[in-house]
């Protein structure tokens, strides 16, 4: 099957896109053509089923932005580059006998400009630039080149902006639009074949879950049907209060961003527990999903990775908890306070994601979930080898000694 390409384009770049695709195999280009990038927005709404977007250039790319956060499929743009920029004033220079003074140039960064004359160590009259900012209306730029024009500042212009040509030649002021490489174009089409490809991959690959009901209720079933249908999963029971899921990576990544997840926690009073693993087989994502649960906390969903990353909890805001660690600073720490790098890492955790640097035990071990007694013994290793320390007390309205407030003395930050 060949790879749908949905191109968001001017006319002209259609055109020659389709010349150049002639050499590929396997693919099949749908156009939705503008006259300005800033209609790119409303293209995107027209977009019929397709594998990946390519959009023509960074203007397109800036004008979609907003919107591709939660584009549904893979995206790419082609970049404007040194390569495009150096060959259009080659082009130029080979072939209208021209000085670089006598050229007007407009980019999307003048950078770029700047470092292809770095390169040939040009050190002569530099041409006019001017970087296009998305604020400035379009016809400032052609203004300003035809201007440079009448005064007879320059004899050509270098646009990089369709509209602006368009209007220049109709003017009859001499220009070029700023020329992409076959070449560039070539790896760009290669590029996004390749990531629908490997997008496809990536969404069928599969994902292990295991739900947990703290017990049996009525609603359970509800809540594992929702579950099911919202992740497109089979399933199994393991016992009366523990069910196993099957589905995929595409199918879960749609749940999450289609915000179907914290419906599922809202349909019972009874707390959930629900986790899911991932692997590059069955087997390694069951072990993940299962390991995952003796982390989770109720209501909110975990994930365990391929590299033992506890992400999570979802929808809340996730963090990220390394579960093996080759980091020499956590393996000293661990030989020194006799703690398990896990449980250094899950401090770690906890550290960043709290909005205060004090805590208590009581905070630590509700974050552990492990026993007050537990958290306040890794507190004393932590404090005895300076990695923690005592910043106050916390005072009780009830009877009963005061609490300990802590501070952590290491980075965090790993």
């Amino acid at each position: 099957m060949p790879t749908k390409i949905a191109v968001i384009s001017s006319l002209a770049f259609r055109d020659r896109l389709l010349s150049i695709a002639q050499e590929m195999e396997n693919i099949q280009l749908e156009f939705y053509i503008y006259k300005m990038p800033d209609e790119t927005p409303q293209l995107m709404k027209q977009i019929k089923p397709c594998d990946v977007l390519l959009l023509s250039g960074t203007l397109p790319y800036l004008y979609a932005k907003p919107l591709l956060s939660n584009w549904p499929i893979p995206w790419t743009y082609l970049k404007q580059d040194e390569v495009a920029i150096s060959t259009s004033i080659l082009s130029v220079l080979a072939n209208q006998n021209l000085q670089l003074s006598q050229l007007s140039i407009d980019v999307m960064n003048a950078q770029h400009i700047k470092n292809v004359f770095n390169d040939i160590q040009y050190e002569g009259a530099l041409p006019f630039i001017q970087e296009i900012n998305m604020e400035r209306p379009f016809d400032q730029i052609y203004q300003k080149h035809k201007q440079l024009w009448l005064n007879g500042k320059i004899k050509f212009v270098i646009t990089s902006i369709h509209s602006v040509y368009d209007a220049l030649t109709a003017d009859e002021v001499p220009a070029m639009r700023m020329h992409d490489p076959n070449s560039s174009i070539i790896h760009c089409l290669e590029q996004t074949k390749a990531l629908s490809k490997m997008t496809k991959s990536e969404s069928a690959r599969a994902v292990v879950g295991m739900l947990e009901f703290s017990q049996s209720t009525e609603d359970d079933q509800l809540v594992l049907q929702q579950i099911v249908e919202a992740t497109h999963a089979s399933y199994q029971k393991i016992d009366d209060h523990h069910f196993e899921l099957f589905t995929t990576f595409g199918h879960i990544q749609n749940a999450f961003q289609h915000h179907l997840v914290e419906s599922f926690f809202n349909i019972t009073k009874d707390p959930i527990k629900l986790t899911f693993g991932y692997g590059g087989s069955i087997l390694e994502a069951q072990k993940n999903a299962r390991q995952a649960l003796n982390f989770a906390t109720p209501n909110v969903v975990y994930i365990m990775n391929e590299n033992k990353e506890l992400q999570g909890p979802f929808p809340n805001q996730p963090t990220i908890l390394s579960l093996q660690t080759k980091d020499p600073y956590i393996l000293q720490m661990a030989k020194e306070t006799k703690l398990s790098p896990l449980n250094i890492s899950k401090i770690m955790a906890f550290s960043v994601s709290r909005q205060s640097l004090q805590f208590t035990a009581v905070d630590l071990a509700e974050y552990l979930q492990v026993t007050r007694r537990s958290t306040e013994r890794i507190l004393k290793k932590l404090v005895e080898h300076g990695y923690a320390k005592v910043v106050g007390e916390e005072m009780s309205y009830h009877q009963g000694r005061p609490r300990a407030i802590y501070e952590l003395n290491f980075s965090t930050y790993h």
